[in-house]
C-alpha cells in the first residue's frame, strides 16, 4: 500500500516514515524540502508546498492513503507569523482533504494536538482542521483518524523525561500510533476516530495526584536506584502528572504506549552506570539505546 506523509522532512515526519517502511508500507515524502537524513534519501520526496494546490494535488496521486503532518506551530524556531501558521494549518488541510476527495483518497491520518482549543491561533488551526476533517468523513466516507498529538519537540535529554511526566511524549509512540492509525483507516476499522497520543505511567491515583510525595518511591520499586538518579541529576517532578485514559485507541486501533517514565530511568540508569555524560544529549536524536 502507498502512504503519502506530508511535512515529511520534520520532526514527527521523519519518524512517521521510518516507521511506515519498517512496517512494510510504500512511501511517498512531501515537503517544502528532502529531509537530511541519510536513511531517507533513496525514498520518494516530492516537494510540495500545502498552500499550494497543485503542489498537493500531485503529491496524493496514485496514493491508498495520507497522514497530514504539515503544519507551523508556536514553538518553531526561529518563530513564524500567525499569519503563516493559519495559511499552512488551515488552508493547507483543506487543498490536502479536496486533493484527496478529486483523487478518491478514502483513508487519512490527520495530525491534530495536544493545544487544540482557542488559547492560540495554532490551537484553532487545530479546531479548524479537525472540523474539515469531520466534513470531509462525512461528505465522503472517508476513514480518517485525528491524532492530537503531545508535545514531541526535541529537547535535552534530561529535560525530555521529565516532560513525560508532563505534557511530552516519546517520538517513538508518536511514530507507533500514526501507524496503527494508517492501518486502522485503510482497513476500515473506524470511521471517523480521534485520540490523545500520549503516555501511560500506569501509575496508581495517588501517585498522580501528588507525585512529588509518593512518586519517587514508586519508581524506586520499578527501578532500583530511581531515587539517587532523580537526585543526582536534578531532575525537576511535577506536583501532578498528566495522565489520560487511551484505553479507547487501545480498542479502536490496537495502539497503546510503551515509552514513558520508567522506560527513561531506566535508560538514564544504563547510561550513568556506562559513565556516559547525558548533559549534552538531545532527544529525539540518534543516540544509541542502552
Amino acid at each position: 500500500m502507498k502512504v503519502l506523509v506530508t511535512g515529511a522532512a520534520g520532526n514527527g515526519g521523519q519518524a512517521v516514515c521510518r516507521a511506515l517502511i519498517q512496517a512494510g508500507f510504500s512511501v511517498r515524502m512531501a515537503d517544502v524540502m528532502p529531509p537530511n537524513a541519510d536513511d531517507l534519501r533513496e525514498i520518494e520526496f516530492v516537494r510540495c508546498d500545502t498552500r499550494t494546490p497543485g503542489d498537493v494535488r500531485l503529491a496524493v496521486n496514485g496514493m491508498d492513503a495520507v497522514v497530514h503532518l504539515a503544519a507551523w506551530h508556536c514553538a518553531h524556531h526561529p518563530p513564524v507569523s500567525d499569519e503563516t501558521i493559519f495559511a499552512v494549518n488551515v488552508d493547507g488541510t483543506f487543498h490536502v482533504l479536496e486533493a484527496c476527495r478529486q483523487a478518491g483518497i478514502q483513508s487519512i491520518v490527520y495530525a491534530s494536538s495536544m493545544a487544540y482549543g482557542w488559547g492560540s491561533v495554532y490551537g484553532v488551526s487545530k479546531v479548524i482542521g479537525e472540523d474539515l476533517c469531520k466534513t470531509y468523513h462525512e461528505m465522503t466516507g472517508a476513514s480518517i483518524a485525528m491524532l492530537r498529538y503531545h508535545e514531541f519537540i526535541p529537547r535535552p535529554y534530561l529535560e525530555f523525561g521529565s516532560r513525560l511526566l508532563r505534557n511530552g511524549v516519546d517520538r517513538r509512540d508518536v511514530a507507533e500510533a500514526t501507524v496503527a492509525s494508517v492501518k486502522a483507516v485503510l482497513e476500515k476499522k473506524v470511521g471517523l476516530f480521534r485520540t490523545i497520543v500520549h503516555t501511560n505511567h500506569g501509575m496508581p491515583i495517588e501517585v498522580i495526584q501528588d507525585f512529588k510525595k509518593y512518586g519517587p518511591e514508586w519508581c524506586e520499586s520499578h527501578v532500583p536506584g530511581a531515587t539517587h538518579l532523580l537526585n543526582k541529576y536534578e531532575i525537576e517532578l511535577p506536583e501532578q502528572v498528566e495522565q489520560h485514559d487511551l484505553s479507547e485507541a487501545e480498542k479502536a486501533i490496537g495502539w497503546k504506549p510503551r515509552y514513558g517514565f520508567l522506560e527513561f530511568l531506566k535508560d538514564l540508569k544504563a547510561r550513568d552506570e556506562k559513565g556516559i555524560d547525558v548533559t549534552n544529549l538531545k532527544v529525539p536524536s540518534e543516540i544509541p539505546a542502552m
